[in-house]
């Protein structure tokens, strides 16, 4: 009995796939330019908006020469939201160690930590939801995610500043 085959998208459903995805990385890379340029004169949003349009064009580029399609749920983005508030605490973790480390000369304790995950039910999609929870667990300044522990289901976190609690 012959295998079967895996059907594939039609092109231009590809070519649409592919013109949104630009675009998706378009608007965020001009939202970038225009949140840090800081100013809305016409010269200045050309140059934004072909400055983004390269980087868009590379990145959907490499994206697509990797063939990995990332297919983010909705749901996983929730702590996300929480970022901001990370972020901020964990530059007041690293300040504090860091005046500590010039004032008493105290070195800071870092470490890793396993923090524990609960991946989403589908398997096909768990790919996607480990690409944006290693990404989630490296933004703040204080941690950086080395790898997820499938067997384990946990994630090896590096602590700059050891903490000991699982986020």
């Amino acid at each position: 009995m012959p295998e079967p085959t895996r059907a594939r998208p039609p092109a231009g459903g590809q070519a649409v796939r592919r013109a949104g995805a630009w675009l998706v990385w378009w608007v965020l890379l001009m939202s970038f330019w225009v949140i840090l340029d800081d100013s809305l004169a016409t010269d200045e949003l050309v140059a934004g908006a072909a400055a983004a349009a390269l980087g868009a064009t590379l990145a959907e580029l490499a994206g697509h020469q990797s063939g990995l399609r990332l297919r983010i749920r909705a749901e996983w983005l929730t702590p996300v939201g929480r970022l901001p508030v990370q972020v901020v605490r964990d530059t007041c973790i690293i300040f504090a160690a860091l005046w500590r480390r010039v004032t008493r000369g105290q070195a800071p304790r870092s470490g890793f930590v396993a923090v524990r995950l609960r991946p989403p039910d589908d398997a096909a999609d768990e790919r996607s939801w480990r690409v944006l929870e290693t990404w989630r667990r490296s933004v703040a300044p204080n941690s950086f995610a080395l790898g997820i522990d499938q067997d384990r289901q946990v994630v090896i976190v590096h602590q700059l500043v050891r903490s000991g609690a699982d986020r």
